[in-house]
């Protein structure tokens, strides 16, 4: 018998766009399982276009429009440093609230995630 390691899960577009990463694709299906709607990239301050703008990764409607960001374990560590917390104040100042956090640790597996989706954002 030959051994055939397991295909990696394709990983589709989130509102036309390519996802930075397999956990924000996992977030997008858990949001379209759980049918919260949302926006993708959703740019604050002129986004990428603007010094100083920036990119909030998910705006979920709970009913109000509620940053999630995910912080994947590559570029973040489950912990707020430098420009991240910079970021992080800019991001609830303009919303007027805290941003749900989804960190390295809780995305594992499309499984965690859902429970993430789950249990912090389906209030």
């Amino acid at each position: 018998m030959i051994f055939q390691p397991p295909m990696p899960e394709e990983i589709g577009l989130i509102e036309g766009q390519t996802p930075d990463s397999k956990e924000e694709w996992w977030v997008a299906l858990a949001l379209w399982k759980y049918d919260i709607h949302f926006e993708y990239q959703f740019q604050i301050f002129g986004g990428t276009s603007r010094r100083g703008g920036l990119i909030v990764d998910f705006l979920v409607f709970i009913p109000m429009g509620t940053p999630l960001l995910v912080h994947g374990n590559y570029w973040h560590k489950d912990e707020l440093t430098g420009g991240d917390t910079q970021n992080y104040l800019a991001i609830m100042d303009y919303f007027k609230q805290e941003p749900i956090i989804l960190w390295g640790s809780d995305a594992q597996s499309k499984e965690d995630v859902e429970e993430f989706v789950k249990r912090e954002v389906l209030i």
